[in-house]
């Protein structure tokens, strides 16, 4: 009789804890999440489970840097924001721009795509993009939980709770992240996702040609994307077959030199006051920037949007194909 009460009390107490994190997240407050998880840790039971969550992946951590870079989102924007992140996690980072492109990424209407192999792609790609008409196509559980993220992106449904596809994409810490993702905010039906993320793509597109600068990563979050979804394909059809009034271009990126494992010992080592981890010379991060090319370039009208996204993909390719130049910003 005993430990069937003290079974039915751990589950009112998770249930509880669940219920909790969810009101939190409904008001964007990730103070409180984070507040709560604290809690629960050091109470009887629930502290035991959380800690061996907490050893599959560093997720208090993940909920420090989360107020952190939250609260100097809202102060001082995205772009100073993620080089903070950059500069007190990361240490050692690198970057390429052309000058072009950096023209490009300033003021003109402009679409960057590439890979997205770690939770850092968002913010060294944002470190180099400080304009208020920036938008990034992100997963749809991120907007409350960064409430100042909230402003610069164009929510997506991503099927998460596909642990499978969790755990093949990025291993067990991925899906670790996307477990504790869906108790946040469950998936919602396939239909419905369905029309938000046609919403989405409408406005994605409808924002660049109103002359605005947006982020998208067409093989989702993956360490080797080598499917790409037809979404860019979608906006870029949709740019072509009504312009605005100004052209627009497309710049690829390329993260390189990154891993889960970094991401981690960013994580790890945040709890120990940032004390900048060692990363050897030819692992340190970078992240590069083709030349901007034209929308016209990739034969925007032509053939399926599968055909456009192939195009798309295949001067991805190329751009990056050709031995790195010394040219453009370092760190």
């Amino acid at each position: 009789m005993d430990e069937t009460r003290r079974k039915r009390g751990f589950r009112r107490r998770w249930a509880d804890l669940i219920r909790q994190l969810r009101v939190a997240y409904a008001d964007g407050d990730v103070g409180s999440i984070r507040d709560l998880w604290y809690k629960a840790v050091a109470e009887p039971g629930l502290g035991f489970w959380l800690r061996f969550w907490n050893r599959l992946y560093p997720l208090q951590a993940l909920l420090d840097v989360s107020y952190e870079l939250d609260r100097r989102m809202a102060g001082e924007g995205l772009a100073r924001a993620s080089r903070w992140l950059l500069d007190e996690g990361v240490g050692r980072w690198a970057s390429e721009v052309p000058p072009a492109t950096s023209a490009a990424l300033a003021s003109e209407p402009v679409i960057l795509y590439g890979n997205h192999p770690t939770l850092l792609t968002p913010f060294l790609v944002s470190a180099h993009v400080a304009r208020p008409d920036y938008r990034i196509v992100a997963a749809s559980f991120l907007e409350k939980f960064l409430p100042a993220f909230g402003q610069y992106a164009i929510s997506v449904e991503l099927p998460v709770n596909q642990w499978w596809k969790q755990l093949w994409q990025g291993g067990l810490g991925r899906l670790v992240v996307a477990y504790w993702a869906t108790r946040l905010r469950p998936v919602p039906p396939r239909p419905t996702a369905r029309q938000r993320n046609r919403t989405a793509l409408e406005a994605a597109a409808a924002h660049v040609r109103g002359g605005g600068a947006l982020l998208i990563a067409p093989g989702g979050w993956s360490r080797s994307a080598k499917r790409w979804y037809p979404g860019i394909g979608r906006i870029v059809r949709g740019l072509a077959d009504e312009p605005g009034e100004r052209p627009v271009l497309l710049v690829g990126y390329l993260e390189e030199g990154t891993s889960d494992r970094l991401v981690r010992r960013l994580l790890e080592n945040a709890q120990r006051g940032f004390g900048r981890p060692d990363v050897a010379p030819e692992r340190v991060p970078r992240i590069r920037f083709s030349e901007p090319m034209p929308l016209s370039a990739f034969s925007p009208t032509e053939g399926t949007v599968e055909d456009l996204v192939e195009r798309v993909r295949r001067r991805h390719e190329e751009a990056f194909a050709r031995p790195r130049r010394e040219r453009g910003r370092h760190r």
